[in-house]
């Protein structure tokens, strides 16, 4: 169930008005997204800096336009304001309504209400304790209308228009229309489409999750052997003593680069493997909830848009080879400073006795 946080926008913090899909998945209102371009250059989400769009020749309202518009979002800030509003009777006015109608989004008081049931046009209709309704079950119960006749109950569903109609619709306006189907049949195919579209999105996450804990484990195995590979610098400077102060300085150097330069590509790789993760989350929360509470017409209308934004999505999580590469050690090095400086010190050593001897000789 949406929170009432999450109805908000980030960057107005009222509710939403016409929110649209940002490339990453977040949700801002339409204005708020054309003023936020509006006013910087290149300007990315406001929550997470991706790109709003890929390349932008028209104005920022036209750019807005064209993104998605989460018709399920605006459902439930809907219904959440109308069970928001003082509890009267909209019949009584003066009344406290403690019921209210699913479909027609009308609050009723007792006697009202068993009017209400008992009236040919709404005997069928759901009426609840307004105490246990959700903005969630309230926008799922919100009858399909003919785009036509907004009045009618749409029964077709209009493929060649993407529009639901009702019977009279379809047997005028629509009549040499292709492929127009029941709603009922409609709505069947999309819940499919949006339950394949939420199993790669939850595979894509999964799958992006280990890859990240991969490269943190990583990490922490690169701090290991820095610390190590550091600790063996520190014991073949200590046999060195004084004399090789200024080596042991250029080593650790030469160490600390090494496992830098892996650290930081290892860092690059793991927030591009978050970006993605962020944009994977965040489509499958709108396809989760989309496929859970859409009303029907809107589930269907936003069914292309999010199959296209989920096919755009990099959602590979396949590790370079390079990423696992170790750091070159430093214990091959010192060993082999050692021993030069040792053979050095042994050479030395024998031509001081050397010395000491032709002088004792003369």
């Amino acid at each position: 169930m949406a929170e009432p946080h999450e109805r908000e926008c980030a960057v107005c913090t009222n509710d939403f008005t016409t929110p649209k899909i940002l490339p990453c998945g977040h949700l801002l209102c339409r204005q708020c997204v054309i003023s936020w371009m509006d006013s910087k250059r290149d300007c990315g989400c406001p929550l997470c800096r991706c790109p709003i769009v890929e390349q932008s020749d028209g104005s920022s309202s036209a750019t807005v336009d064209a993104l998605p518009t989460d018709f399920v979002m605006e459902a439930l800030v809907e219904s959440a304001r109308v069970l928001s509003k003082d509890h009267l009777c909209c019949v009584c006015e003066d009344v406290r309504a403690d019921f209210i109608c699913m479909q027609c989004q009308e609050m009723l008081c007792s006697s009202c209400t068993k009017a209400h049931k008992k009236l040919p046009a709404t005997r069928s209709h759901d009426v609840e304790s307004v105490s246990t309704v959700t903005p969630e079950r309230l926008a799922a119960s919100r009858p399909a209308l003919c785009a036509d006749h907004g009045d009618k109950h749409a029964e077709f569903f209009c493929r060649e228009h993407r529009l639901a109609v009702c019977s009279a619709c379809k047997a005028n306006k629509h009549k040499v229309c292709r492929g127009t189907n029941y709603l009922d049949d409609e709505i069947k195919s999309i819940q499919s489409s949006f339950t394949q579209l939420t199993k790669i999105l939850v595979e894509a996450e999964q799958k992006l999750e280990q890859a990240i804990g991969q490269v943190t484990s990583r990490l922490q195995e690169v701090d290991v052997s820095e610390q190590e590979d550091m600790a063996q610098v520190d014991k073949t400077c200590d046999r060195l003593q004084k004399l090789v102060e200024d080596f042991r300085k250029k080593l650790k150097e030469k160490t600390g680069t090494s496992h830098l330069k892996i650290r930081n590509s290892l860092r690059d790789v793991k927030t591009d493997l978050n970006n993605r993760l962020g944009k994977v989350t965040s489509h499958k929360h709108i396809v989760t909830r989309t496929a859970a509470v859409s009303p029907r017409p809107v589930l269907i209308y936003m069914t292309q848009a999010l199959k296209d934004r989920v096919n755009s999505l990099d959602l590979r999580a396949d590790l370079q080879r390079d990423v696992w590469v170790k750091p070159l050690s430093s214990v091959e090095c010192c060993e082999e400073v050692v021993g030069r400086i040792e053979q050095e010190l042994l050479t030395c050593g024998q031509q001081k006795k050397e010395i000491k001897a032709v002088l004792r000789q003369k």
